[in-house]
């Protein structure tokens, strides 16, 4: 037993219970068919958010299940060894002690708790991730030309009327896009996870709208009372051509409640915060503050349908004077993926936001006009999985922006495949 490690000894110790007591006890008061499904489902979430390294969830998950049914042993040794490997060496040997007292384990279960409570716990780190993908694709629109050539101004401006040149339209293209995603957890500091990210998108005749994205940041998650808070600081560079285009400095704030199950569905609420400030090097009238406070939703239906919903306010403040002044509106985001195992998986993704201006946009030229704007988009996403790290993508998408100033309504429709690497 010196010889093993804590993960791997963890690995054993979950499969030999899952066998062993798991067996012993459902044979003594099965559930019923419904409530099999539903526990089976929290049981299997809980192994899927433990391989991903995040144990705070799981933990939450395992709770659930045996505030539910008090005989499933099997999960709660399970959130004993997760106690351990994240360093709650007294709440692991409290549930330790519990097992112990409120069940029957067999002898070699017996055996392996008390090896655990006489050598303590040691916390494990999780280990790094990493996504490679690489990809090609096109776009009706690589330089957000506007939808209308024509730009009519308001009685009495210098001119009636403007004719965008042709170069200023919207153009198609072809691109090559690919992006490299890492997370590195802090062994010192528990829960603590350094991200980084590199994107690319190259496009085949308009260079000067290739865009490049760089990403740093840390993440911290760790539970609150019967949920979840997580927060995450990054910093971004986007390069639009070979000139630096847009900075930003983001935080965000998220938490969720522990899931609760109703008949054959798992859900939870919660809420996130966001602050960006962005700035812009070439041109600073427009360097703003952007907040969004938005309401979330998630729900697993039945064994293979996710639902993610948030809404909420959005603010957006100028640090100068920008045309237009203050900005307010809404965000509104929902996800639905479809998990079909070997066969892969879809992941449809629909969303709205928009912003009102508090005063006219340029009174010279368009009057008392205030700029309205809404985005609408939409993607579909197919990924098949070749084998355990490869796997396959194709996306379409569309994005609408109305304005009312034509000049800023343009729409984008776009579609690529390519092939993803994770670790």
């Amino acid at each position: 037993m010196r010889s093993t490690s804590p993960r791997l000894s963890a690995f054993l110790i979950c499969s030999v219970v899952a066998l062993c007591v798991a067996s012993h006890v459902h044979a003594q008061a099965p559930d019923t068919d419904l409530q099999q499904i539903i526990d089976d489902d929290l049981q299997a979430q809980a192994q899927a958010e433990t391989d991903n390294g995040h144990s705070q969830r799981a933990l939450g998950l395992l709770n659930e299940l045996v505030e539910r049914d008090p005989r499933r042993v099997g999960a709660l040794l399970d959130a004993a060894l997760l106690y351990c490997q994240l360093g709650e060496h007294d709440l692991s040997l409290q549930t330790l002690t519990r097992i112990e007292k409120q069940y029957a384990v067999p002898a070699a279960i017996e055996k392996l708790i008390t090896y655990y409570k006489g050598n303590g716990c040691t916390p494990t780190v999780s280990r790094p991730k990493l996504t490679v993908s690489i990809g090609v694709g096109v776009t009706s629109n690589a330089n957000f030309g506007p939808s209308s050539p024509l730009v009519t101004f308001a009685p009495g401006a210098p001119f009636a009327a403007l004719q965008l040149a042709p170069e200023s339209l919207a153009h198609s293209d072809q691109y090559v896009e690919s992006a490299l995603q890492g997370e590195l957890p802090i062994a010192m500091l528990p829960n603590v996870t350094l991200l980084a990210g590199l994107a690319d998108r190259t496009y085949h005749s308009l260079p000067a709208f290739d865009q490049r994205t760089a990403t740093f940041g840390v993440a911290h998650r760790m539970a609150l009372g019967q949920g979840e808070i997580g927060n995450q600081v990054t910093a971004d560079l986007l390069w639009l051509g070979t000139s630096l285009y847009q900075r930003n400095l983001g935080w965000h704030v998220d938490y969720w409640s522990s899931p609760v199950a109703v008949r054959s569905t798992l859900a939870r609420v919660g809420g996130d915060f966001t602050l960006t400030n962005s700035t812009y090097p070439g041109n600073g009238l427009y360097d703003s503050v952007h907040a969004e406070l938005r309401a979330g939703f998630n729900a697993r239906i039945g064994e293979r349908t996710t639902v993610l919903l948030f809404a909420g306010p959005a603010w957006d403040k100028p640090q100068n004077d920008r045309p237009g002044g203050t900005r307010s509106g809404y965000t509104v985001w929902l996800a639905l993926d479809y998990d079909m195992n070997r066969y892969g998986q879809f992941e449809a993704i629909v969303q709205q936001r928009n912003l009102n201006d508090a005063t006219p946009y340029d009174p010279i030229f368009f009057g008392d006009v205030t700029r309205h704007q809404t985005v609408r988009a939409a993607s579909l996403r197919y990924v098949y999985p070749l084998d355990r790290a490869w796997s396959i993508y194709t996306q379409v998408s569309t994005q609408h922006v109305s304005d009312s100033i034509s000049l800023f309504s343009y729409t984008v429709r776009g579609g690529s495949v390519g092939l993803t690497w994770k670790y």
